[in-house]
């Protein structure tokens, strides 16, 4: 009788989708972005200027690019793990940037 192997491992050459990466990247500077403005905009008293807001409305171009770019790469053959985690966490900081926006405009 034959014994089965334990440790038996098969590799298909599949590799991360550079795609997946980047959305993850970007998705992570628009994070970064963020919290830089809200501590620098609480340090001077809600009266920060037009940068803030500029760099925002980036921060909110990014994070969409960003979730583009992470669904765009859910097609392809690699592994899908950053391109989840890029979209995922692309979509929620789009939801929270849009809901900042909108938020902005009512008070």
């Amino acid at each position: 009788m034959r014994r089965k192997k334990k440790n038996v491992y098969k590799f298909a050459h599949k590799k991360h989708s550079t795609k997946g990466k980047v959305s993850l990247g970007l998705a992570v500077l628009s994070l970064l972005s963020g919290i830089a403005m809200i501590v620098y905009s609480i340090e001077s008293n809600g009266q920060a200027n037009v940068y803030v807001g500029s760099g925002g409305l980036l921060a909110l171009i990014l994070t969409a690019v960003s979730f583009l770019l992470g669904l765009s790469s859910l097609k392809g053959e690699d592994y899908k793990l950053f391109s989840i985690l890029g979209s995922v966490s692309s979509g929620l900081m789009l939801a929270g940037w849009v809901s900042v926006y909108v938020l902005g405009f009512y008070i």
